[in-house]
């Protein structure tokens, strides 16, 4: 290989990775970004059962 054939050679590649490179900074400016959030439920009123926490206990032992 000559001179030559390796500018060309080296140019090419630089070219490859630069592409490579704007292709991806482009994607991630474009790329959709979750903008909700997930909203938990807040449980006002709720009732403890007797019964069922012995039943749990009986089954646990």
């Amino acid at each position: 290989m000559n001179k030559k054939e390796i500018l060309l050679l080296s140019i090419g590649i630089f070219l490859t990775v630069v592409a490579w490179l704007v292709a991806d900074i482009y994607h991630a400016a474009t790329e959709e970004k979750i903008k909700q959030r997930v909203e938990l439920t807040i449980l006002k009123k709720y009732q403890v059962e007797e019964k069922i926490l012995e039943e749990l206990r009986v089954r646990s032992e």
